[in-house]
């Protein structure tokens, strides 16, 4: 017997040994784990503005993004509870791509302020289509195209017809 956790000899499937490697990446870990509860905290808080429900029982606006927000807490919190146990969850052992990152929150500004001027469905197709080309990969402009159309489609067709939710 191998004290090998994983039956292909060299998958890298074991655990790290404790100590110090266990700690390589954890104040990304950390970081991502305080942004993630902070955002949902925000989402609740935005979500406890709409109304809940309506005087017929109905579920009203409020429902489903407070929904989304608990959850997202409670996976984040275990997340944190996690990252402090001293789990490594993986992160980046190289240098962040600053302008990668500058890059798509340029975009989600962008598409969150267009919202409002050509439309929820609209903004997000293109939004998503160009997030695609910040990537490496192979065919781009396809996978932008296909990647955008899919977005707009979801959100056009779902949410905007099938469900007839109001979209800006």
């Amino acid at each position: 017997m191998t004290n090998q956790v994983s039956v292909v000899p060299g998958s890298n499937l074991s655990p790290a040994p404790r100590g110090e490697a266990t700690r390589k990446h954890f104040w990304q870990n950390l970081f991502a784990a305080c942004i993630s509860i902070a955002w949902n905290a925000s989402f609740l808080v935005m979500s406890l503005a709409l109304p809940v429900g309506h005087s017929r029982g109905d579920v009203g606006p409020g429902a489903l993004p407070m929904q989304v927000s608990v959850f997202g807490l409670i996976v984040s919190a275990v997340y944190l509870v996690q990252v402090l146990r001293g789990l490594d969850l993986g992160g980046s052992s190289d240098s962040v791509d600053v302008p990668r990152v500058v890059g798509l929150l340029g975009l989600f500004v962008a598409v969150a302020l267009s919202a409002n001027w050509i439309g929820l469905a609209l903004s997000l197709g293109i939004g998503t289509g160009v997030a695609t080309l910040l990537f490496p990969g192979e065919k781009p402009f396809i996978r932008a195209i296909a990647t955008g159309v899919g977005f707009w489609a979801i959100a056009y067709g779902l949410f905007g017809k099938l469900l007839e939710l109001p979209l800006p």
